[in-house]
């Protein structure tokens, strides 16, 4: 038998997926649309249907899986509990090495996910280290609330309402979403399904890749806004963070180079060049990218302005840090031992 190619099999599904928006939910919609005139005499479509409600939730939780790992830690770190699911080899290292595929892709696409007890299992190791049960999990989850993106209060969030309000229930119209799924698959039993039960567990998915949709996104993006305004907002608050702690830093070094100057102060003024020379070339290609989108909102103007600020300052900044380790005093091995 023809060993599998993890990594094509990865890219392949990514290039198919790479168009698809919140890939899982939209196709539900699909599943709805498809069955509008179904009724309870059309047992074998109502199965059929229900199987692509199964696949929706698969795919949902896979990229949930894929998210929260490679958003970075914890998630990260806590991923070493699915070592056994995974074998590594030169061609798979290589990969991963240079970004063919994500660590979260080879792991998403490792773990089964085929019934509530594997996927239970791979949230619980993920969001609470396993200190958790997943009912708990989805329990605890809230709506999101649009973020006070000019304030420091999280109250609303906090007060907002339960998103699931059965956890219980909503994780055994899940499971047998996957019992229906294998009735139908492996033994042909197409009159399982009544009209009734498909209309309760197409809500109940939708409920379920809703939740683990929040989930991903109120732990790795915390009061993220998500809508226009807000977003343009914060993301030019985090480029302007960017832009001081250069500016505080070109300080710094600036300070030191004068302090050490004396009669030559040839390295203070190519420092004074540079910095003039880095002004221009922000002001030039921030200029630029508004010229080039012509009619623009605020919103817009705002999302452009922050990507050349993050872009410029953050190449600037990486420099500034060499040159602030080129330039602080030397001190001697000996000296920092005797201070200790």
């Amino acid at each position: 038998m023809t060993k599998r190619d993890l990594i094509q099999e990865i890219q392949e599904k990514n290039e198919r997926a790479k168009r698809l928006y919140l890939h899982g939910h939209i196709e539900l919609y699909s599943i709805e649309r498809s069955a509008r005139d179904l009724t309870d005499a059309d047992r074998t479509l109502l199965a059929l249907h229900v199987m692509g409600m199964a696949a929706c939730i698969e795919v949902s939780v896979r990229e949930a899986i894929k998210r929260l790992i490679d958003s970075g830690s914890p998630y990260l770190d806590r991923a070493q509990a699915f070592k056994d699911h995974m074998r590594f080899d030169f061609n798979l290292t290589k990969a991963l090495s240079t970004r063919q595929i994500t660590f979260g892709d080879l792991v998403a696409h490792s773990l089964p996910v085929s019934n509530l007890g594997h996927i239970a299992s791979h949230i619980e190791v993920l969001c609470s280290d396993g200190s958790k049960k997943f009912q708990s999990i989805l329990a605890g989850l809230r709506e999101f609330v649009e973020p006070d993106v000019f304030g420091e209060s999280d109250e609303a969030s906090q007060e907002a309402p339960q998103l699931v309000a059965d956890a219980k229930r909503l994780c055994e119209d899940v499971s047998s979403i996957f019992e229906l799924r294998h009735l139908v698959a492996h033994e042909a039993s197409f009159s399982s399904v009544t009209y009734e039960v498909f209309v309760c567990l197409l809500e109940s998915s939708r409920e379920f890749v809703k939740a683990l949709y929040e989930l991903v996104e109120q732990n790795v993006h915390p009061k993220r806004s998500r809508n226009g305004f807000g977003q343009s907002i914060q993301y030019m608050e985090e480029a302007q963070k960017v832009a001081i702690s250069v500016s505080e830093l070109a300080g710094l070094i600036r300070g030191r180079l004068e302090e050490r100057a004396g009669d030559d102060r040839q390295a203070l003024e190519k420092f004074d060049l540079a910095a003039e020379a880095f002004e221009s070339y922000f002001s030039a290609e921030e200029s630029l990218w508004l010229a080039a989108h012509q009619t623009i909102s605020g919103n817009a103007m705002r999302n452009i302005e922050a990507r050349v600020t993050l872009g410029t300052h953050s190449h600037r900044l990486e420099m500034l840090r060499e040159l602030d380790d080129l330039t602080k005093p030397y001190i001697p091995a000996n000296e920092v031992q005797g201070d200790e």
